[in-house]
């Protein structure tokens, strides 16, 4: 599929001796997700675009001129604000309930396993696996398994096969297998077998409300494909765990051999982050009342504002003369006009 797609753009652009377009197709193996999909690599593919939202996001902290001081204290700032996301993130997926869409009860218990992010993304594939999945062909259950060939009115020419059992599904298209997320072909199977409760060997640790070490589940009938990315994810997870344990130990250990550790205070950073240390008594003090711009009873109008504001103002005109260096009531003129009619009406 992906090399017919490939050799007719190459053929409409007229690409053919395209010395990097050829490069690029010889080690199509190695960036064609197609060519990977047996591999369990939900959420490898995005690593560039982590580390560039990683970069972004400490960027508004820090500046490249900083010293090691200042770096260390926006660092702390920074891992703050991720912990407070974190956590808000955490009490919203606990204590707030999903708006569910289908009337498939599997929606709902989706909701209350996974957090909400991930619960969105199911929610989709559960919405177009009702209204865009077309069956072709459906065998009869043979050991607890039915196989189906389902057509995805969105994909043309393209028939995916699900294995589905009321325990675990299978698809031709590896999409829990590279991502994690249970694709919307397999949720056709379990609503053709009228299953209403999520699977748990389609649970992954890292996508619910509360994780766990180990196995996500402990149901029958589990498929290969999914003992493998258990596995893979399990010894992941050891040796990072190994990695940060050996690095604090050794970190505590270091620290022991240094003796008797000097306490590092807040004045001791600012001094650091000045470069000069206080010496003496502190004796000159802020005022207790200091009434600055933007203050709480009544702000202070700056001459800038007051011209702009005075500016923006409509000018009085005078009606009578259309002038505009007085107006109706402090016009001589009129004052003039109203004498000689006073006095014709005295004649």
């Amino acid at each position: 599929m992906f090399e017919e797609g490939w050799e007719a753009i190459i053929k409409e652009f007229k690409l053919e001796g395209n010395t990097w377009l050829s490069d690029m197709y010889a080690i199509r193996s190695s960036w064609i997700p197609a060519y990977f999909r047996d591999e369990p690599m939900f959420g490898v593919l995005r690593t560039t675009s982590r580390s560039e939202s990683e970069n972004f996001f400490f960027g508004q902290f820090h500046k490249q001129v900083d010293n090691l001081c200042e770096f260390w204290i926006r660092f702390q700032t920074a891992m703050e604000r991720q912990r407070n996301e974190t956590s808000r993130l955490d009490h919203e997926s606990k204590c707030t309930t999903h708006m569910t869409i289908s009337t498939w009860y599997i929606e709902d218990d989706a909701a209350d396993l996974f957090t909400r992010a991930i619960f969105y993304s199911y929610q989709e594939e559960i919405i177009r696996s009702c209204l865009d999945m077309q069956i072709q062909r459906m065998s009869e259950e043979v050991d607890g398994v039915t196989h189906l060939e389902i057509r995805d009115v969105k994909v043309k020419d393209k028939i995916f096969k699900v294995f589905v059992s009321k325990n675990h599904v299978v698809c031709s298209c590896k999409k829990f297998v590279m991502c994690g997320i249970v694709c919307r072909h397999a949720f056709c199977g379990l609503k053709q077998m009228s299953v209403t409760k999520f699977p748990r060997s389609l649970v992954l640790n890292h996508w619910m409300k509360i994780t766990d070490s180990g196995a996500s589940s402990n149901s029958l009938a589990v498929s290969n494909d999914y003992f493998k990315m258990e596995q893979i994810s399990l010894k992941l997870t050891n040796i990072w765990f190994d990695y940060v344990h050996n690095t604090i130990t050794q970190l505590n250990k270091d620290l022991d051999d240094c003796g008797d550790v000097v306490e590092f205070t807040k004045k001791d950073h600012m001094a650091a982050m000045v470069g000069e240390q206080l010496v003496g008594e502190l004796t000159v003090l802020p005022p207790n009342v200091c009434k600055n711009k933007g203050n709480y009873f009544k702000r202070l109008i700056s001459e800038r504002e007051k011209v702009v504001t005075k500016s923006k103002k409509r000018i009085r005109k005078c009606k009578k003369f259309n002038a505009t260096t007085h107006d109706s009531r402090t016009c001589s003129n009129k004052q003039k006009v109203g004498t000689k009619e006073q006095e014709k009406a005295a004649d």
